[in-house]
């Protein structure tokens, strides 16, 4: 695979700043030729200094970045090149919020946040960048898939309350943004929807408490990360997070500021079964992956139903299916979401 990306003469002051799918190619001594990646055993994945010689262009910076630094004009040049040589590019929307951007015929947007209603097809779904930290904690590349129970346990660590002032403090965000968009323009579809993640999560949770269909592992946090200040504090936080994944058969992913879950991709990671809350979200892949076959699909108004939904998908597995369920998740992140994986779903 040929892969030509543009504007390698920008600064790169922090490697983060780039596509994840372009980061492969730049190391500390700035862009390589070579895939990081690479092993000898996989087709040749490298950089090419012509367009006219690729089979897709990456844009290495986010749409973002080029808005905020007034490189639109160059967006175009990319545009107006891939139209004379017939060819696809590929950029990457950051951010919490589902903001829309000018949109160009060649390129398409990846992004994790926004609205699936309120977007164009020309933005799809992408997943959040993720070390392998089952392999890092658990010191394991493969994982020992739980039998299953008669009921389903049900995982959650994280941040949920019912305080409703901390209610209105995140609705409050989601108003200031509105109101920062409106200011830019009125006439704008991008709005967005007043939502309190933490206090949304928190019912869901309730709902499966209420139930005795399923089996309950919850943790609750009353900050982000359960406010850890220190590495230590940090250290013992994450692996508690990642021990209670671990110990649950389904954990529940529910989006956060931003319309998506980091917690639905560390799921699959961990071999689980994402207990999936589409509030009108972008998944990656959707053409290419049936995500209905790896979670738990629970639609955002079906959500007091929660408990029976997981309770009835559980019941129609047998022991065998379940086992190979997590295998297949934790496959499904380890190799189709990977770097490697996605350069060549797109390809």
């Amino acid at each position: 695979m040929k892969i030509y990306i543009p504007h390698t003469a920008y600064p790169v002051t922090d490697k983060r700043e780039l596509f994840i799918l372009a980061r492969p190619f730049f190391n500390e001594k700035g862009w390589d030729w070579n895939f990081k990646h690479q092993k000898e055993s996989d087709p040749i994945i490298r950089r090419v200094d012509v367009m006219a010689d690729a089979d897709i262009v990456l844009l290495p910076f986010s749409i973002n970045y080029y808005v905020k630094k007034g490189k639109i004009k160059e967006i175009e040049a990319v545009n107006r090149d891939c139209k004379q040589w017939n060819k696809k590019a590929y950029a990457t929307v950051g951010g919490d919020f589902g903001m829309a951007f000018p949109e160009f015929s060649q390129i398409t947007y990846f992004r994790m946040s926004g609205f699936r209603s309120q977007l164009s097809a020309n933005n799809k779904g992408f997943p959040v960048g993720l070390s392998d930290h089952f392999q890092r904690l658990f010191q394991q590349d493969t994982i020992t898939p739980l039998a299953k129970t008669p009921l389903p346990v049900i995982g959650f660590c994280g941040h949920a309350t019912l305080s409703l002032s901390k209610r209105f403090k995140e609705i409050a965000k989601c108003v200031r943004e509105n109101a920062k968009r409106f200011f830019q323009n009125p006439f704008r579809n991008d709005w967005e929807p007043l939502f309190a993640s933490a206090y949304e999560r928190a019912m869901l949770l309730s709902f499966f408490k209420d139930s005795n269909l399923v089996k309950t592992n919850f943790i609750y946090r009353n900050h982000y990360r359960a406010g850890a200040q220190t590495e230590a504090e940090r250290t013992q936080t994450t692996l508690e997070y990642y021990t209670n994944i671990a110990q649950s058969d389904y954990v529940l992913c529910a989006r956060g500021a931003g319309n998506f879950s980091v917690r639905f991709y560390e799921t699959l990671m961990m071999g689980k079964i994402p207990v999936f809350v589409n509030t009108d979200c972008l998944l990656p892949f959707e053409d290419k992956i049936n995500w209905k076959k790896h979670v738990v699909w629970i639609e955002w108004k079906d959500r007091k139903k929660i408990a029976q939904i997981v309770s009835d998908f559980h019941k129609g597995m047998s022991n065998e299916e379940f086992i190979q369920q997590q295998l297949e998740n934790r496959k499904l992140w380890k190799e189709t979401l990977s770097v490697k994986g996605m350069l060549e779903m797109i390809n």
